[in-house]
């Protein structure tokens, strides 16, 4: 192992440094395709310049609002100036100025005329659906409303003649750890999102707190109307998505690649996210940079690749545009939201570990790097560590841009370190003051020493990831054993006699179905080693390993059924009821689909192609089901060809609970009806 990779990065990498580089970053407004944007990627290629990177770079591709990468339609490039928000009555006073808070304006907001826009404002509820408009005349006037920005322009703007939007919604509320009233201040981070086509309808909007938004409301319950003046200097243009990219050669397999990844965007200041991550991988650069021209560490055998991107966007773009060198992609981090003071943010560090669709020993090395921070960075007594710092490991997530590279159309394994939650996440409170410079070393070691050590593994490194990795999944399958025990003794005293048959058997047949496909997971995982360094050894070493996945598993499997049987006798039942293979079942495992997409499946892609009536079901259906976003990325990714709705359902199950197969074969056949994806004959 590469055991002094550690010390050498502890002694170079400078959380002042880094916090310095977001200090920088967050003067920039860095909408994605936006001027602003440009700047800052300028600024970040300029910087790698100055620290020796000859191949720093920014590539432009394509940002019109029409331009497509695979299912992602781009944005629109966007410029602004000025912004203004007014009371005129029932009392005159400044509402809100972009100069102040840049977030404050709905991001890709259009101009006004020079002498600005003046209007009554109507309250419209949440005004995402037709219904909220019902019996209220919004033409021409400004509507108040609680749904996020996009969702009320298109039926406010587009379709009533709204002069523009207001809103006062803090995104992604959290009970108890994130709601307005823990900040009313603050502005949310809202934007329009228009396509080319949607670009001459588009207005304005802008995003006010809690507090004025209630303020609003008041006057509205009053006797006088509410009239509001916006003036607005901005413009909507074909762009591009930026992204700046940088190397450090491998020396003797330079067509491998370890990439880190950063999304540079988001409106000013975005201090964590973005800034963080983006100031830090800034760091990680000039940290590599300076050990290897110094000497202290030699030059990795793999190409190390540094990418700021605008989020999502653009790493779709750059994968559209190098789709036949991914295969050069061997693993990846990607640093979203790395900065937080934990407890100003009440964020835990956490490592979004890669899909099961994409099982990777990269999980259980990055995370054994996390708790190494403990020993390198956290104070120790005769009592054990003084650490305060919180982490963890969670089940796939997404939502930031590892999802691009773990998508089955590349399978490249790519974790993401991010702090969350954040109380300022997405607001014009999430500044540099909340970024703490100790948060930013240690995942700046964490990050800086995986790369290193991955850049030049070779068998023996392999072998002890694939060691990490078994030792991880043993302790996966013995907790599963004990959620399921615990489920199965809980059964037995909380359901009354009837009800209890049918529950065990249900409770028993979710237990085979996890345990099956952790196991599965586990010998993928492990296997997935030999990316790194492979030989005949290894390979009887592997093969040992899977064996001993299965040897726990029938051993897991057999306590489990001993408890089961202890429990239905001391219950008194006589028989277990079958469970019962309906209709919907035979149909689900008759059914085998194959996408017919390259790249994340975009929801604005469905949503088009499905229509806004039929594509409401898939918008109810997340807020009954929290985790459905995070599902249908799975089942999309397990599209193989082979397996069936069936399976594909049992897998989202295991991987992230029970599953409503209704709710599986309903979205696979909205894609079937969008010619997403085909069926196998």
């Amino acid at each position: 192992m590469k055991l002094e990779y550690g010390k050498a990065v502890k002694n170079e990498l400078s959380g002042e440094i880094a916090k310095s580089y977001v200090a920088q970053i967050v003067r920039f407004h860095r909408v994605q395709a936006s001027t602003m944007f440009r700047e800052a990627a300028e600024y970040v290629a300029d910087t790698l310049k100055r620290l020796g990177f000859k191949d720093a770079e920014i590539e432009h591709f394509a940002s019109d609002g029409a331009t497509k990468y695979w299912t992602w339609k781009t944005p629109i490039g966007w410029t602004v100036k000025t912004a203004e928000l007014y009371m005129l009555e029932p009392e005159k006073k400044l509402i809100v100025r972009y100069e102040d808070i840049p977030t404050c304006l709905h991001t890709y907001s259009k101009a006004t005329s020079p002498k600005g826009t003046t209007a009554e404002l109507v309250d419209v509820g949440e005004g995402t659906k037709p219904r909220h408009y019902n019996g209220k005349n919004v033409k021409g006037k400004f509507v108040l409303a609680t749904g996020r920005a996009r969702s009320v322009h298109e039926q406010a703007v587009y379709k009533n003649g709204a002069a523009g939007v207001i809103t006062d919604t803090l995104t992604h509320e959290m009970k108890n750890v994130r709601e307005s009233v823990d900040i009313p201040d603050a502005h949310a981070y809202q934007s329009i999102w228009p396509t080319r086509e949607e670009s001459a309808n588009v207005t304005f909007g802008f995003s006010l707190s809690k507090r004025q938004g209630n303020h609003l409301r008041s006057r509205l319950r009053g006797d006088k109307p509410v009239r509001l003046k916006a003036i607005v200097d901005a413009a909507l243009f074909p762009s591009s998505l930026d992204v700046v990219t940088a190397t450090i050669q491998g020396s003797s397999k330079p067509n491998e690649e370890i990439f880190l990844i950063a999304h540079l965007c988001h409106p000013k200041p975005s201090a964590n996210d973005n800034a963080s991550g983006s100031g830090l991988l800034l760091e990680i650069a000039r940290t590599l940079q300076v050990l290897i021209k110094s000497g202290k560490i030699d030059k990795p055998a793999r190409t190390i690749r540094f990418l700021w991107v605008p989020e999502s966007f653009g790493t779709i773009a750059y994968l559209f545009h190098h789709e036949d060198s991914t295969s050069q992609l061997v693993a990846g981090i990607n640093l979203d939201m790395v900065g937080q003071h934990q407890e100003l943010c009440k964020s835990t560090l956490r490592l979004d570990k890669t899909p099961d669709s994409n099982p990777s020993y990269l999980n259980d090395y990055v995370f054994n790097l996390i708790e190494r921070s403990i020993d390198e960075f956290d104070p120790d007594t005769a009592f054990g560590s003084a650490s305060t710092f919180r982490y963890s490991i969670n089940a796939f997530c997404g939502a930031s841009d590892h999802a691009e590279f773990n998508d089955s159309s590349f399978g490249i394994p790519c974790v993401m370190l991010i702090q969350w939650p954040d109380l300022y996440y997405h607001s014009s409170m999430d500044t540099i003051e909340n970024v703490n410079e100790k948060s930013l070393r240690r995942v700046g070691w964490i990050a800086t020493v995986a790369a290193l050590t991955l850049a030049s593994a070779d068998v023996e490194d392999a072998m002890y990831m694939a060691s990490l990795t078994r030792w991880g999944g043993l302790t996966r399958l013995q907790r599963a054993s004990q959620e399921s025990l615990t489920a199965l003794f809980q059964a037995k005293d909380s359901q009354n006699s009837q009800e209890l048959p049918q529950i065990l058997a249900k409770i028993k047949s979710d237990y085979a179905n996890k345990i099956r496909h952790i196991t599965w997971r586990e010998k993928k995982a492990i296997k997935s080693t030999t990316k790194l360094g492979n030989n005949s050894e290894m390979e009887t070493v592997l093969s040992k390993f899977a064996g001993d996945m299965e040897r726990h598993r029938q051993i897991e499997t057999e306590r489990f059924e001993d408890a089961f049987r202890q429990v239905v006798k001391t219950a008194g039942i006589v028989a277990l009821p079958q469970l019962e293979e309906n209709e919907t079942i035979r149909d689900a495992k008759n059914l085998v689909p194959k996408r017919l997409f390259k790249g994340t499946l975009n929801s604005n892609a469905l949503k088009r192609e499905l229509g806004e009536k039929e594509f409401e079901w898939h918008e109810e259906i997340k807020k009954e089901d929290q985790e459905f976003r995070k599902k249908t990325y799975e089942v999309v990714n397990f599209m193989d060809g082979k397996r069936s709705v069936y399976d594909i359902a049992a897998a989202i199950s295991a991987e992230y609970g029970e599953t409503q197969l209704e709710h599986i074969l309903k979205f696979i056949g909205d894609l079937a009806k969008t010619k997403f994806i085909s069926f196998q004959q």
